[in-house]
């Protein structure tokens, strides 16, 4: 019996990996906001941009930066007038998404816990 070896591994690990990206480009498309949108916003830059070209950024597309998240070229924005997602997209920003309730923490995947989580799980 002959087993077929790192090459059945090395195409699972791809393909695995494949579907994952081209599902997380779906997910991403799918939770982008609309060009006219405006309110409280996440927003993304190109990896390695500087923290002042992107607060002058947001400034510029008429937002109010909130703060820098634990990934630098992300940023939660918030501006009311009409249109700051499509605003921000015209000054360089590769995405804008609605902001979480909470900060999502890292744990296997991206979760999150309310108060009552924490209570469920506490050693009463």
């Amino acid at each position: 019996m002959t087993w077929p070896g790192h090459r059945l591994a090395l195409t699972l690990a791809v393909s695995v990996l494949a579907v994952w990206v081209a599902g997380m480009a779906l997910t991403l498309r799918v939770a982008a906001l609309k060009p006219d949108d405006t309110g409280t916003m996440l927003v993304v830059f190109a990896p390695g941009t500087e923290p002042d070209a992107a607060f002058t950024k947001l400034v510029n597309a008429g937002g109010t930066p909130v703060r820098r998240t634990w990934l630098g070229s992300v940023w939660v924005v918030t501006g009311d007038a009409p249109g700051l997602a499509g605003r921000l997209m015209q000054q360089g920003a590769m995405g804008a998404y609605r902001d979480l309730p909470v900060s999502p923490e890292l744990a296997g995947c991206f979760a999150y816990a309310d108060a009552k989580m924490a209570e469920l799980f506490s050693l009463r």
